[in-house]
């Protein structure tokens, strides 16, 4: 059986040239595909809107991976029988330079279709694992996300391996934590 998603773009004064509505169509088929395949979706302002706003995201993640902008934020872990803390996870934060500090859920979608999670993700492992150091106590840990897309990466164990081993922790004290999204 077969199906169509059908993106939709109609004539509009700002469209200079035919490939600039072409771009704008594909978009839409883009959406409609990932809307459940079998649809159509109409380009609109609203849509282009959120297209530009996502790529001054994509502009700007650009620039934050150039000038290490991401930093760990540290979550204590601690065992539920005594409340005593067995260790941190490192949860990623992006220091915008205008929008303050931003969680994962304002940006990760955009870093993931870009490509640019797994040098994000190597800037947050290297810093988690230097602050640790001053951070953790001989039998704590700390416990770092890994996307799917490390997984099938290769030479992602041994680069892993090297860091901690750069970073003087010892192997005990790292975990890593596979993130719902890997399963």
């Amino acid at each position: 059986f077969t199906s169509a998603s059908v993106g939709i773009a109609l004539a509009h004064p700002r469209y200079e040239r035919a490939e600039e509505l072409l771009r704008d169509a594909d978009a839409a088929m883009y959406r409609a595909k990932a809307r459940g395949r079998n649809r159509s979706e109409m380009f609109d302002e609203a849509f282009r809107h959120e297209a530009l706003h996502l790529l001054d995201i994509e502009g700007d993640l650009r620039r934050a991976v150039a000038s290490r902008a991401f930093m760990p934020y540290f979550q204590p872990v601690v065992r539920l029988s005594d409340g005593h803390r067995v260790g941190m996870e490192a949860l990623l934060r992006w220091r915008h330079d205008e929008r303050g500090v931003l969680a994962p859920g304002d940006f990760l979608a955009v870093a993931e279709d870009s490509g640019l999670i797994e040098q994000i993700d190597w800037q947050l492992y290297e810093a988690a694992a230097d602050a640790a150091r001053g951070l953790l106590g001989a039998e704590e840990y700390i416990a770092l996300n890994v996307s799917a897309r490390h997984l099938h990466a290769p030479g992602f164990a041994a680069r892993l391996v090297s860091l901690v081993s750069a970073s003087g922790l010892a192997p005990s004290q790292v975990r890593i934590e596979l993130t719902e999204g890997a399963l």
